[in-house]
């Protein structure tokens, strides 16, 4: 008989323990509410591609599924800093410029949408 009065002692505890997350749960979906958790937004898809023939680099703009937002594609050869060359590339498909340099260059991307937001595009070593 003695065993028989510990067993309701165990579904009490676990019963506890389960009420508890389940508040804590509800608490936290509650406050991701209250505080204005967003899900974060889609990546904007802008194709930009670099190549290097010789000393002559290639920036051309192949366009993509977002191309309607972009307000502005700006590159930069020697990467993003004060100093370094920066130009703008047309925001139409198909658009290109060239420019040069003769030792190996870090070239960066950059497209801006009309919502004000700035996105790399593209970032690497020619």
């Amino acid at each position: 008989m003695a065993c028989r009065d510990r067993d309701d002692g165990v579904s009490e505890v676990v019963s506890t323990i389960l009420m508890v997350a389940m508040a804590v749960i509800l608490a936290a979906i509650a406050g991701s509410m209250v505080f204005g958790m967003e899900l974060p937004e889609e990546p904007k898809t802008v194709v930009v591609t670099a190549t290097r023939s010789g000393d002559v680099i290639t920036f051309m703009n192949h366009g993509g599924m977002n191309m309607d937002r972009v307000a502005e594609i700006k590159c930069w050869i020697g990467g993003v800093g004060q100093g370094n060359d920066n130009f703008t590339i047309d925001a139409r498909a198909g658009a290109t410029e060239t420019h040069t340099s003769k030792e190996a260059v870090r070239v960066v991307v950059v497209g801006r949408f009309v919502d004000s937001e700035s996105w790399i595009v593209l970032d690497k070593t020619l």
